[in-house]
């Protein structure tokens, strides 16, 4: 007697063919991987670069200090009748100037100089000169102006 049996797949159970992208294999392809060097690598970059970054941003803003330090003291001077504009030497007495690293400064003001001003006219030369120190290296803003008498805001 011989029994004649058929194995037959139920049609509910799907049939995976051996390079179906979607089948459950496990592992990393290249593209992935490539992904992920790429990104660990910008993010080592964004994190080398930080204290060059921070560094730049303070230099900066030091600058920029200086800068408005320098210019306000100019307009006081050009607001100052020229009568009232003394020759010499004086400190800046700007509060802001604290907060420059080690920051000095001094506004200079002396009478026009012959090679300038040939025809004897009544002008003064204010030089403004701010100082700091960044990293160990010296940084200045010098800033200068002609007043006269007649001038602006006379």
């Amino acid at each position: 007697m011989w029994c004649l049996f058929t194995l037959t797949m139920p049609s509910s159970l799907p049939v995976r063919l051996k390079n179906d992208p979607m089948s459950n294999e496990k592992g990393v392809s290249l593209v992935e991987s490539l992904l992920v060097i790429f990104a660990v690598g910008f993010i080592v970059l964004l994190l080398a670069n930080l204290p060059n970054a921070m560094f730049l941003i303070n230099k900066s803003k030091h600058l920029s200090l200086a800068r408005e330090i320098a210019v306000k003291q100019l307009e006081d001077k050009r607001s100052t009748s020229y009568a009232n504009l003394v020759n010499g030497s004086s400190a800046i007495t700007d509060t802001r100037i604290t907060s420059l690293p080690d920051g000095s400064g001094t506004i200079e003001v002396e009478d026009c100089d012959e090679n300038i001003c040939t025809s004897q006219e009544r002008i003064k030369q204010v030089n403004v000169t701010i100082n700091w120190q960044e990293s160990a290296k010296p940084q200045t803003v010098s800033l200068e102006t002609f007043i006269g008498e007649g001038g602006l805001n006379q």
